[in-house]
């Protein structure tokens, strides 16, 4: 699992670093687009970049714990995974097909949350086993 979150975490922060080439490709002239626009495309490029954080921090700290606590970070595993997603996904659709801000992001952002939330309380009073 750990392995698996380090490696969405990098893809990630690639996907990072290539999205803001294109911002800077397909917008080089700052002042011409609304501002609006400008902050709901870096925003969301930035959402891109939290989750590729908390994927890489859950790759290094993560330990599973067992029974019940076990599937409760394997649902919020899952739930990170969709969220990276989704946020790769309103990025693209909100910065370039919609023009504005969707529901997307926000289910982006709300799954993360959760994600987090489970991966809290799975692992909160388990047992911690050092290296």
């Amino acid at each position: 699992m750990r392995r698996i979150h380090l490696f969405t975490g990098v893809i990630l922060f690639v996907v990072f670093l290539v999205t803001g080439h294109f911002m800077r490709a397909d917008f080089p002239d700052k002042d011409i687009i609304p501002q609006e626009l400008r902050l709901l495309m870096r925003s969301r490029h930035i959402y891109i970049l939290y989750c590729g954080f908390l994927h890489i921090l859950l790759g290094v700290y993560v330990q599973m714990q067992p029974g019940w606590r076990r599937w409760l970070q394997y649902f919020g595993s899952g739930l990170l995974y969709l969220s990276g997603g989704l946020l790769v996904w309103a990025f693209i659709a909100e910065t370039y097909t919609f023009a504005h801000f969707s529901e997307i992001s926000r289910f982006g952002i709300y799954t993360s949350l959760a994600g987090v939330a489970l991966h809290l309380i799975g692992g909160i009073g388990g047992q911690n086993r050092e290296r």
